[in-house]
């Protein structure tokens, strides 16, 4: 079975962050440490919830098991977020539109939390 899974986040809401984070960590421990790809894909004004002063220590934890945080640069332009304003570890794609759409060509599982 193919575990590999996109989480997409893309509004400003912490509470939607939240849910994200949580979804995440229960999909940690259900698949029990089997090989997955885990990527959380944020575009949109979500950008602004992954600054390095503002980042949720979670999303650190989640990181320390595997997460993969990708961030759009076409949102990162439209806020006027430079990369070194974000959180350590997350990578920088061209446009979450186009992540999304080549994670799903892929077989990688969509969430919208």
């Amino acid at each position: 079975m193919n575990y590999d899974i996109v989480f997409h986040v893309d509004l400003n809401d912490e509470a939607v962050l939240n849910i994200a984070i949580s979804n995440i960590a229960n999909y940690f421990t259900a698949i029990g440490g089997q090989k997955a790809e885990v990527v959380m894909l944020v575009n949109g004004p979500a950008v602004n919830l992954f600054k390095k002063e503002t980042a949720l220590p979670a999303l650190k934890d989640l990181q320390g098991k595997g997460l993969q945080i990708r961030v759009c640069q076409n949102a990162m332009n439209k806020f006027s977020l430079p990369k070194e304003t974000l959180m350590d570890g997350v990578q920088v794609v061209p446009a979450g539109i186009v992540e999304l759409a080549r994670l799903q060509n892929e077989r990688y599982t969509y969430i919208k939390p």
